[in-house]
């Protein structure tokens, strides 16, 4: 390209270098104030970033004859913004321009870097998140290069995207103006050393680079498919920092800051800080970090969320009122006024144009009439005195009592992430999330993205019930068009889309094409996925249709176009199954895409190759080791190999990074269960109890385990459970003779002996095991009671065993079709309670079950033991 030298005449003072750097600063910040984001990457702001550098003409020179070399392009950028920072160790003297350079004018240039670095992350924002849709060219620097317009921008828009393809890690769907994040990264993150070597770090003007270099490394997580364990690194190190620097409302004030900050907008930024560190950690799987930044936001906002009931309506036709839970916020300190009627003071003034998004407008946009009888929200009794109920809960909703700010709705919504990920996948979790999305939307006063994503959290809880179902896709495009249309300007979009989980553009229409198929519109989510290039949706969607080689033409096509696409290589190699396919992707990738080793190592696995597919998921998770699925993968591959010591490796890295994976400690329980390790198969089935509380036959195998160390009352329920689940259809009776067998013992044994047959069991692991109140649970303080005392419990604890097991027992015989083991174990039962009549009559019970599944007219064991009993009788 034609690159021609800056429109600045030389400088040769510091007083003309300062006030150019000061007026190149000035447009830069007006432009983002207003929204023109590109505007601020124009001629004059961004040519000073490279103009001290004597050969940035060479450096940036661009031959267009062959397209050029984006690599080398940023690259030389890079250098050129390194030299404009760069000065030598202990002097003022700066290396690329050979003059003395003072102290205000570094500052300004690292301020002017910090500048155009943020306009172009928003315009980056402006693309992939908040909208509305740009117009730019590819390159964030194209004003001041003055290309020509002859760069392929296919193929620069190629190369960013593999750039940003970090650890194997493919990108969620399309990525808009993926240069511009690059560019964003070179000034925010990759500059930050210099920053560091000349202590600006905490200069004045420059508190939150940190903090913008952190919203980089988040925005490049969030157009990536999987989790990258080198943005994870960096962005736990910047979060460290910002939350030392801002993380409190006290550290805040502590700042010296050019302007009047009261507590209020004190405590806006340090709550800001600590949701967007619990953001990132959300992002993670990490649950439990998450909800402690999440709390911290609470405390910093200083309000404190509970939930309580109250009687109403759900539906249209409901006679009856029904408990309904609702939100309360309640103030924790006098900077935090709920009942404020306006929320400036929450920002600093900055521009007049960033005002809260009345309620009236956001009913244009967000807001659908539909015929569904399912209320939106529910319709509380107002006259509520009687029942106890407190007065903020009264008349409807916590938001017609509690005003809150939209710092606060931030707050509550990023609560019911936590919740929507820390609890079981069932009908429970959606109710759970409802209080706090119903709190939120019922708010007169709300930002566009807070707006916007609580929206988005009704989508995913009503899109699960299938009387709401239909409205949830209406809602779902009614958002798109409120995303993509032009109703709101950008400043108002650009609010708090940091501190709210809202997904990408391509995610969410990801989001909305997945909607589609679940309803049914397959051909209509077809069209969308072909759009947004997901490969592996759009192949599903042809199999759906029964058209599988109208996606290997489609994807043949693609390949002529990008011949070098890793993913279009591993998609048509799902579609023909074609190992091939894979490993041309894996060279075509140089060896960086992990998705093809992933591929290769399932492909392995379905043909019974065990080991084989361990060493392709072993080299998967080398390029990225923070994918959960890649390590339950290969613990199943381990499994079938017999590999239990790489099984139970794996899958206990797969818990780690996702603790709320019920499947992979079921096997970890497993394991330890055929290695006879009871204590750890415990504790490993009741983690994994937490999340699959639907299988039988997990319940079944926790009583097992629970019984071999003495926890008796969780047996009980777990066996109570496998019989519900199972409809009464499955009864275990190895674990229900191991209970008769028990209460026979205490039966017969002596109450005040230390030796009891019993004891040594109730007492082995059983405190480090379980907190239940369970009879086992009991007994291991036998030290600190005397002998008679130690009777009179052992004596309450035999009692009430034998009860439970007799309801148990009862409940199977007569609930369901039982052999006659069931009727002879209930006999046993009779015998130790001292009932020889019901005994009698259980046996006889038995026999009459013995001779039916016999197929004889008498059973010779069932007439041995009814003799037995009748000498007993005698």
């Amino acid at each position: 390209a034609n690159l021609e030298p800056p429109p600045l005449s030389p400088l040769s003072t510091h007083n003309s270098h300062l006030a150019a750097l000061h007026r190149a600063i000035e447009i830069v910040v007006r432009c983002v104030e207003e929204g023109a984001y590109f505007d601020a990457l124009s001629a004059e702001p961004a040519s000073l970033l490279l103009w001290l550098s004597p050969t940035w003409k060479e450096r940036l020179q661009v031959n267009t004859t062959d397209g050029g070399d984006p690599g080398q392009f940023y690259k030389a950028l890079a250098g050129c913004v390194s030299a404009f920072l760069d000065i030598e160790d202990g002097s003022t003297q700066h290396a690329a321009s050979g003059r003395s350079i003072e102290r205000e004018e570094l500052r300004s240039r690292a301020m002017l870097v910090m500048a155009v670095g943020v306009a172009a992350l928003l315009a980056f924002m402006q693309a992939n998140w908040t909208g509305p849709p740009l117009n730019l060219p590819p390159c964030p620097l194209s004003t001041v290069c003055k290309k020509d317009g002859n760069l392929p921008q296919n193929t620069w828009n190629f190369w960013a995207n593999e750039e940003l393809m970090v650890d194997g890690c493919d990108l969620l769907g399309m990525c808009a103006l993926p240069q511009f994040l690059i560019f964003s990264k070179i000034l925010l993150v990759d500059a930050k050393e210099n920053i560091r070597k000349n202590c600006f770090n905490n200069a004045f003007g420059l508190e939150t680079w940190n903090w913008w270099g952190c919203r980089t490394l988040s925005a490049h997580q969030h157009v990536l498919a999987e989790r990258s364990p080198s943005l994870y690194t960096a962005l736990t190190h910047a979060n460290a920092e910002i939350t030392e620097q801002f993380g409190s409302t006290k550290s805040v004030l502590r700042r010296q800051w050019d302007l009047k900050m009261d507590n209020q907008e004190a405590s806006t930024i340090a709550t800001l800080v600590q949701l967007e560190a619990g953001l990132v950690e959300y992002t993670y799987g990490h649950i439990d970090k998450a909800r402690q930044y999440f709390k911290r936001a609470e405390q910093a906002c200083g309000i404190q969320f509970s939930i309580t009931g109250a009687l109403g309506f759900r539906t249209i036709h409901q006679v009856d009122p029904k408990p309904q839970m609702i939100l309360v916020a309640n103030s924790t300190s006098t900077s935090s006024n709920l009942a404020a009627s306006k929320e400036e003071s929450l920002y600093l003034d900055v521009s007049q144009s960033i005002k809260s998004v009345s309620l009236q407008g956001q009913k244009e946009v967000f807001e659908i009439s539909t015929e569904s009888d399912i209320l939106l929200a529910p319709n509380l009794v107002e006259d509520m005195h009687d029942v106890g109920i407190p007065a903020t809960a009264r008349s409807g909703d916590c938001g017609k009592n509690n005003y809150l700010n939209t710092v606060q709705q931030a707050v509550v919504l990023a609560q019911c992430l936590e919740i929507k990920k820390s609890n079981p996948d069932d009908d429970l979790k959606g109710w759970q999330m409802a209080p706090y999305i119903e709190a939120v939307d019922a708010q007169q006063d709300s930002h566009f993205m807070v707006k916007y994503f609580c929206q988005l959290l009704r989508i995913h809880w009503e899109c699960a019930r299938s009387r709401t179902q239909q409205r949830a896709l209406l809602l779902m495009e009614h958002l798109v068009e409120a995303i993509q249309g032009s109703s709101f300007k950008v400043t108002e979009r650009m609010c708090f889309v940091f501190c709210v989980g809202c997904p990408t553009i391509p995610a969410l229409l990801k989001e909305h094409a997945e909607l589609m198929v679940s309803c049914g519109l397959v051909r209509e989510a077809l069209l969308l996925f072909e759009k947004l290039e997901l490969w592996d949706n759009l192949i599903d969607c042809y199999c759906l249709l029964e058209k599988k080689s109208a996606a290997v033409n489609l994807i043949q096509q693609r390949l002529q176009i990008q011949p070098n696409d890793p993913r279009l290589w591993c998609s048509l190699g799902d579609v023909t199954l074609d190992d091939e396919c894979y490993i041309k992707a894996w060279e075509f990738s140089a060896h960086r895409f992990a998705r093809a080793q992933r591929s290769l190592g399932r492909s392995a696995y379905n043909r019974a190759e065990y080991n084989k597919s361990m060493k392709h998921w072993t080299a998967a998770l080398a390029l990225n080791p923070l994918h959960p699925g890649g390590w339950f993968a290969l613990g199943s591959a381990a499994l079938k190999a017999r590999e239990m010591d790489k099984a139970i490796d794996a899958f206990t890295r797969a818990v780690q990074l996702d603790p709320y994976n019920g499947e992979s400690w079921n096997n970890i329980a497993a394991i330890h269960m055929t290695k006879k390790r009871s204590k750890e198969a415990f504790i490993a089935f009741r983690e994994a109890l937490k999340f699959r509380r639907n299988t039988w036959q997990m319940w079944e195998n926790f009583a097992q385990v629970a019984l071999d160390i003495g926890n008796f009352g969780q047996a009980i329920e777990a066996l109570q459970m496998v019989l519900d689940l199972s409809q009464g259809k499955h009864v275990d009776l190895v674990s229900l003779t191991r209970l008769v067998e028990e209460v026979e013992a205490r039966k017969v044994s002596s109450v005040g002996s230390k030796d009891h047959v019993y004891a040594s069991s109730d007492k082995k692991g059983v405190d480090e095991c379980t907190t239940s109140t369970s009879v086992s649970s009991l007994v291991g303080d036998e030290i600190t009671y005397s002998h008679e005392d130690i009777g009179k419990r052992q004596s309450k604890e035999a009692e009430w065993l034998q009860e439970v097991v007799g309801k148990l027992l009862a409940q199977i015989a007569h609930s369901c079709e039982c052999g006659g083991e069931i009727w002879g174990l209930l006999a046993r039962w009779h015998r130790v309670k001292g009932d020889l009549t019901m005994c009698t009559e259980a046996l006889l019970k038995q026999v009459r079950a013995n001779q039916e599944q016999a197929g004889t007219p008498y059973s010779k064991n069932a007439s041995s033991e009814y003799n037995q009993t009748g000498a007993v009788l005698h």
